[in-house]
């Protein structure tokens, strides 16, 4: 899947430093794709079957964040008075990459 020109705008990274070979796996070019081959299936243990067998292979995707879990209200609840930022906004990231979390499934 080679990058469309008006994502080549989007993706200044893509450009500069990388082929368009190299975002397959990203849906949009926009500087965050996962590079990163990983195959589609892989033979490990299972420890439901107790033999070798072939997995599924897949990234670990974060769920969508509950509108009712405490923190969340807590939040809503400081933010909702006064119509200033009440809670600071974390900005010293210390890593630059992160790691991707693989899920296995037992095929």
């Amino acid at each position: 899947m080679q990058c469309s020109s008006d994502a080549t705008r989007r993706c200044p990274e893509l450009t500069r430093k990388f082929s368009a070979k190299f975002h397959r796996w990203g849906e949009q070019c926009l500087g965050t794709a996962n590079m990163v081959n990983v195959p589609k299936t892989r033979r490990t243990y299972c420890k439901k079957c107790g033999l070798h067998q072939p997995h599924k292979v897949t990234q670990y995707k974060k769920g969508k964040g509950s509108l009712y879990a405490e923190g969340k209200r807590r939040s809503d609840h400081k933010q909702s008075s006064y119509g200033r930022q009440t809670e600071s906004i974390f900005r010293k990231k210390a890593k630059t990459t992160k790691k991707i979390v693989r899920r296995l499934e037992c095929v």
